[in-house]
């Protein structure tokens, strides 16, 4: 049976290591889509850094973004945010005040736009993150500025030890329930509202469109992508993907994101169907 919802991840998954759709699975997408099945697109990143994607495909994908705290029916301009799950004033102004001065970008998300302050022990993390995802930072003098706005996460950016040692730090302040914190890659670190996550996005966006979560396919690689592997009918794992993203999904692919994998899993659904 051909799932009626496909859920792609982005890096390291639907996108090769020099941050491209290939061209064999830009064409496999299309024809789920021609099929009748939804497409989405689901990704930490946000909604501007995502919508690129979307036009190479030639299509109008829903988005799950910034990780599911935002949900779109679509990525143009007339799509519908359905999905909204910001993290709380107060953990967010801990988090910029907490980042001040450290050697780590500090990425502040509102209003689909990428906020943070510039400094020299950060530079690095700011260039690194723009040259990963090619969303541009709007620069602020500090976040005193943000203090009244819920961010719809917030990020750390830096040296993959130091974020481990940020990562053992929040997790023993803060449990599940009170902010998510999520290692999205080996320089990122996640803070985010607790029902933010990509299963729930990917279950907010089945309920919308009238499809059974049983019946969605989801791909993914990394550890936020986890809750939407587990959540779906057809949950799978990329074959680059750790162990632990390997063991929450119902199967592994047999290729990695820099092959025509897209493309294989369509031609495996058409030969059961």
């Amino acid at each position: 049976m051909i799932p009626k919802l496909f859920a792609f991840d982005l890096d390291g998954t639907l996108l090769d290591s020099e941050k491209r759709i290939r061209p064999a699975n830009a064409a496999a997408i299309r024809e789920m889509h021609g099929s009748g099945a939804a497409i989405a697109l689901a990704s930490g990143r946000i909604g501007a850094g995502v919508r690129k994607y979307a036009h190479a495909l030639k299509i109008d994908p829903a988005l799950v973004v910034l990780n599911g705290a935002e949900v779109y029916t679509g990525a143009g301009n007339g799509a519908k945010r359905i999905r909204y799950a910001p993290l709380d004033t107060q953990y967010a102004e801990f988090l910029t005040n907490y980042g001040a001065g450290k050697p780590i970008a500090v990425n502040f998300y509102h209003d689909d736009k990428l906020y943070t302050v510039k400094t020299a022990a950060n530079s690095e993390w700011t260039a690194l993150y723009n040259r990963e995802t090619g969303v541009n930072y709007n620069c602020i003098d500090n976040f005193a500025a943000m203090d009244s706005l819920t961010p719809s996460k917030i990020i750390f950016v830096g040296a993959p030890d130091y974020i481990s040692e940020l990562e053992d730090f929040f997790r023993s302040k803060w449990d599940g329930n009170t902010v998510y914190v999520c290692r999205s890659w080996t320089h990122y670190l996640e803070f985010m509202n607790p029902n933010a996550s990509k299963g729930l996005g990917l279950a907010a966006l089945c309920n919308a469109l009238g499809i059974d979560i049983k019946d969605a396919a989801a791909y993914g690689d990394a550890e936020n992508d986890i809750p939407m592997l587990a959540a779906a009918g057809h949950g799978t794992a990329m074959k680059n993907s750790p162990e632990e993203v390997k063991s929450s999904a119902k199967r592994t692919t047999e290729l990695t994101n820099n092959e025509d994998w897209v493309a294989k899993e369509w031609a495996r659904y058409l030969s059961n169907a």
